[in-house]
């Protein structure tokens, strides 16, 4: 299933506002602290020629990345993600995988892993690592806060404390050093949704005025780490 993904840069002001309305709106997110959030972080790759980076910079509609995810820091449930956009809306997919996988991936010893496995993505994944030379490249990091509604399968999130680390070996370790890449007080605002988004949505979303923009964490954060800024 492909489904849409809007992106907006946020003040804190525009947070605040959209909350109120939100928590009204929307239900919280059952998997989240009693904040309403979690974090998450993740171990991209990209290939030999840069091919996710290369094609984020040069705005190819259709392209693909790879990602290992975990989250509020917890190695008991890794997932090995595959995230695509095609015309301009997004698919993903994701397989379980466990902690020696990620360790032999980090260590650049992936020929030790069984392959082909039983797991389509898995196997997709690791012929592109034998052929395609795919190895991690950066830890991208961040702080969420979601909403949910069922009208149009509708999925709000705040992003606070994006920032990266270049220390790919350590992905498991809770204190890394990590460089933020937004200035303080802005954050980043996703709306997801499949069919349809509810007027709701549309009509807090005019009030402030707010405008789509594009905005790939991996991208960014690679950028960062590359030249020192976005």
């Amino acid at each position: 299933m492909f489904r849409n993904e809007n992106k907006y840069m946020i003040s804190s002001v525009q947070e605040e506002y959209l909350k109120m309305h939100l928590r009204e709106l929307c239900e919280a997110d059952t998997h989240t602290d009693v904040m309403n959030r979690y974090n998450i972080r993740s171990l991209y790759f990209d290939d030999y020629d840069n091919s996710a980076y290369s094609d984020n910079a040069r705005g190819v509609d259709n392209r693909t990345k790879y990602r290992i995810r975990i989250y509020n820091c917890d190695s008991s449930v890794i997932h090995l993600e595959c995230k695509q956009k095609v015309n301009g809306k997004i698919h993903k997919e994701k397989a379980l995988i466990n902690r020696e996988f990620c360790q032999k991936l980090m260590e650049d010893k992936g020929e030790e892993l069984e392959y082909p496995t039983g797991n389509l993505l898995i196997n997709r994944f690791l012929y592109l690592y034998h052929t395609k030379y795919l190895r991690p490249r950066v830890i991208v990091e961040y702080e969420r806060e979601p909403y949910v509604h069922p009208d149009g399968d509708v999925r709000i999130t705040i992003d606070r404390n994006i920032c990266f680390s270049e220390d790919v070996e350590h992905f498991f370790e809770k204190d890394i050093f990590m460089q933020p890449i937004l200035p303080l007080g802005q954050n980043l605002l996703e709306v997801k949704y499949t069919e349809f988004l509810p007027e709701f949505v549309k009509d807090t979303l005019d009030i402030k005025h707010m405008q789509r923009i594009t905005f790939s964490k991996y991208y960014l954060c690679e950028n960062f780490r590359r030249y020192g800024g976005v």
